[in-house]
């Protein structure tokens, strides 16, 4: 059984992977590189739940403050910002510096790849803790959430490397933007907590609209990113006709 829920909680992510490793069309990345980033996200899991155990306990979050503290602590304080970090560090120090980070979209790319190993894990977690059938919920919604969010950061990260004079400034508002996206689907899904249950209910429904919103951005960002691609023909076409003209005015 441990086998079988491994396998269903890779599965969502290894798709949605596929379907993003297809929209880089100029410069596809070695597999093996996404690949292992995939891996990076997965492995970070644990040693992100124990800092988030720390942090909780550091924010004083079940300790009689108010349930609504407790929500707006768990979502935005703890699981929005640190998982984000965790899986932006996978990203940054496992293949941002490398030749193979070599066009704006591979941030949108390597993000996503890292977060969706990050939502595999805690899939193949959640199942074990929970039973298999929690994978119908989060296969579809929270592993692409993940993505999503991460997509923030990392079409940051990517244009930032093509862009050093706004490099930090983009991948930090791509962090902050993606923590606060995270926090506040993590709110939704917790609003259970602090509101009347029918009211709670409907208002965790609002994951949906949020999750088509960041859908359509990641939509742009990746359009955005590949025009911006050196490897584009119609960008390649246009570099050499300026190399031309430089060449025939000397």
């Amino acid at each position: 059984m441990c086998i079988i829920n491994f396998i269903l909680a890779l599965l969502p992510g290894i798709l949605w992977m596929w379907y993003i490793y297809k929209s880089d069309k100029f410069e596809p990345e070695p597999i093996g590189k996404v690949i292992t980033v995939f891996l990076g996200g997965m492995f970070v899991v644990l040693p992100v739940a124990m800092i988030e155990v720390g942090v909780s306990y550091f924010l004083q979050v079940d300790r009689g403050l108010g349930p609504i503290y407790d929500t707006v602590a768990t979502s935005w304080f703890v699981a929005g910002i640190f998982e984000e970090l965790a899986k932006f560090g996978v990203v940054l120090f496992g293949i941002y510096f490398t030749k193979e980070f070599d066009e704006p979209v591979d941030g949108i790319v390597y993000a996503s790849a890292a977060a969706l190993g990050f939502a595999s894990m805690e899939n193949f977690l959640y199942m074990m803790q929970h039973g298999t059938a929690v994978i119908l919920i989060r296969g579809p919604l929270s592993t692409l959430a993940h993505m999503l969010f991460s997509a923030l950061w990392g079409y940051g990260l990517g244009r930032g490397k093509f862009h050093p004079s706004v490099a930090k400034s983009l991948a930090i508002g791509g962090l902050v933007l993606a923590a606060g996206a995270h926090g506040l689907f993590d709110f939704f899904l917790m609003s259970e907590k602090i509101l009347p249950h029918k009211v709670g209910a409907l208002v965790a429904l609002l994951v949906l609209p949020l999750v088509l919103a960041l859908w359509i951005v990641l939509k742009n960002m990746i359009r955005r990113a590949e025009a911006e691609s050196p490897f584009a023909p119609r960008r390649r076409h246009e570099e050499l006709e300026e190399y031309d003209d430089r060449n025939s005015i000397g």
